[in-house]
């Protein structure tokens, strides 16, 4: 679309206040940091301005610009709320919209500013509750996200995944959009010179099951012995090290490589060059590493959850298997033993992610930020 005609599309925009907990520099940040980078320089792109309002973490800058769009940090991870409200109400006539993501916690500008608030939610803490925290704390969690969910129900509400839709319609939630998801690169179909090297990529914590891609590599390697597992991520130093032991019980130290952070042209290359990649999650807004992996001919093989099953169309771009290591492995072997059935996904996998792009994203989510502003 013509830059031109966007920014007469959005000539009702003035300037976005943009509430996240985290934003793209952040060492946690994930897919949702992402999605707001690129839609907000977009935005900015369009002369609309944009603020992202976020945490401070270590030896961050507390203002800077990325990628022309303002960032402003202050408070922990949980604190930031209440520096956000500070910050807004000395700025009321500044901001003609505020994008409240909620990421299990809201920012709660519905109560100094629903006039004015849109909401984003990629995903449900749900299920993450019982895997990164222990009781009672998770049950505590996981029935205070419906109360702090309850007041936004009657917003418009922005998310990136049907499974998402249909958790917020179970919790009230009437005026849901989905807008697509993104990829910072043009897809290349790669079907030939891949190696049986396996990959998992994302945080190293729990809900993203790191420890599950290790058992079902163990199954998976008693069938092809030649068979290698990189694991790409960052994690605390504790869950990196119960993964070492993890690796070290099952004497797979000669065939698993914990890589830790690398750049994005490393993870292109691993693309390329894998068959299958594991996505073992709990649950995901999209599942962005699927698309990656389709853009680069690398199948994902992923658990049946919320997010992964909109972003992997189970028996044409991968497979989605039952959410254990044996089931896992058995799905990945399935794909591993049929050459024909691999070579098939892949292509199809590839089709699927051209159709994907941060354009695409920005289109979807400044056309319903800009209806819902009319409104």
């Amino acid at each position: 679309m013509d830059s031109r005609k966007r920014i007469r599309t959005h000539s009702h925009l003035k300037k976005i206040l943009w509430l996240s907990w985290r934003d793209i520099k952040n060492p946690d940040s994930g897919g949702a940091e992402k999605v707001a980078i690129e839609v907000a320089s977009r935005f900015v792109k369009d002369q609309i301005p944009v603020t992202i309002f976020s945490s401070r973490f270590p030896n961050a800058k507390k203002q800077e610009k990325i990628r022309g769009v303002k960032v402003i940090r202050r408070g922990g991870l949980v604190t930031c709320r209440f520096f956000a409200f500070l910050y807004y109400i000395r700025r009321t006539r500044e901001f003609d919209l505020i994008i409240d993501e909620i990421n299990t916690i809201p920012f709660f500008s519905i109560f100094y500013a629903k006039k004015k608030t849109v909401v984003l939610i990629h995903q449900l803490a749900k299920e993450y509750w019982f895997s990164q925290t222990f009781w009672p704390i998770n049950l505590v969690g996981y029935y205070l996200e419906s109360f702090f969910l309850r007041p936004y129900r009657k917003l418009s509400t922005i998310t990136v995944s049907e499974s998402t839709k249909k958790d917020l319609i179970k919790f009230g939630f009437t005026n849901i959009k989905v807008v697509r998801e993104g990829l910072d690169f043009k897809p290349q179909i790669i079907t030939t010179s891949k190696k049986d090297l396996i990959l998992f990529i994302g945080r190293l914590i729990a809900a993203k099951g790191p420890q599950d891609a290790i058992r079902a590599f163990e199954i998976i390697k008693s069938e092809f012995p030649t068979a290698k597992l990189s694991i790409i991520g960052k994690g605390s130093l504790r869950f990196i090290n119960s993964l070492k032991k993890l690796i070290k019980e099952l004497s797979l130290g000669k065939s698993i490589d914990l890589k830790g952070f690398i750049t994005q042209k490393t993870k292109i290359n691993l693309l390329k060059k894998a068959k299958v990649i594991l996505i073992p999650s709990v649950r995901e807004g999209w599942g962005l590493v699927a698309t990656e992996a389709n853009a680069l001919g690398c199948v994902p093989v992923a658990y049946n959850a919320p997010g992964l099953r909109d972003s992997i169309k189970n028996g044409e771009t991968g497979l989605l298997a039952p959410a254990n290591p044996q089931a896992l492995a058995k799905t990945s072997l399935r794909l591993l033993k049929n050459e024909a059935l691999w070579t098939k996904l892949s292509q199809t996998g590839y089709n699927w992610a051209k159709k994907i792009s941060w354009e695409n994203c920005y289109k979807d989510f400044s056309n319903l930020v800009s209806s819902y502003h009319k409104e």
